[in-house]
């Protein structure tokens, strides 16, 4: 008899539970928002005058407008063609490299800076191998190359990002840019939250 009333208990448990998941209408959007209000509610002491300014979730299309990092990443496709020209005279080359540094020429979103490095690291190492004293035309490319590196860094860390480790697309955590006042005054901050659990993992503020 207990053991039935337990039973029951626990599948009254589970239809309640299943019922209050099918009843969440929210967004994904108005999740992530929710669960930012609920850390800043936490830090803060004055969380009762809190107001929200702005909300913009940071992907590929939020850096789409910001012209220090387009023109950085134009840098980066032009070097590496004038790298690909000079690899292109060795006797012996990686096709599957060509293919892949090829295909970023004509699409080369931020969020593969990462993966290019690792590619272009193999075209220098080659290049280096071949020319010993690497011709003038390839260190005015590497030049401008490290100088477009600095600036990617420079601007994606300000959104508590890295050249070294940014995947705005297929990761796990999704990154929002907020802006809110409290009685202090007005705070932006940067917000990374896990998409499975919506935690909020880190929180930088700018």
């Amino acid at each position: 008899m207990k053991k039935r009333i337990y039973q029951n208990f626990l599948l009254s448990l589970s239809l309640v539970a299943f019922v209050v998941l099918s009843c969440d209408k929210r967004s994904e959007e108005e999740k992530w928002q929710a669960e930012i209000r609920y850390f800043i509610s936490l830090q803060a002491d004055d969380f009762s005058s809190y107001q929200s300014i702005d909300f913009q979730k940071i992907d590929l299309d939020f850096f789409a407008s910001n012209k220090e990092i387009q023109r950085s990443l134009i840098t980066l496709q032009d070097t590496t063609r004038t790298k690909l020209k000079y690899y292109a005279t060795l006797a012996v080359q990686s096709e599957l490299l060509v293919d892949e540094l090829t295909k970023k020429l004509g699409n080369f979103p931020v969020d593969q800076v990462d993966e290019f490095l690792m590619e272009n690291i193999r075209l220098d190492k080659a290049l280096n191998t071949h020319f010993g004293a690497l011709p003038t035309e390839l260190l005015a490319a590497k030049a401008k190359e490290e100088e477009a590196l600095s600036i990617l860094n420079s601007q994606l860390s300000a959104f508590n990002l890295s050249i070294y480790n940014i995947n705005l697309t297929n990761g796990n955590s999704v990154f929002y840019y907020h802006k809110f006042g409290l009685k202090n005054g007005e705070h932006s901050g940067i917000f990374e939250l896990d998409k499975e659990s919506l935690e909020v993992l880190s929180f930088k503020e700018i």
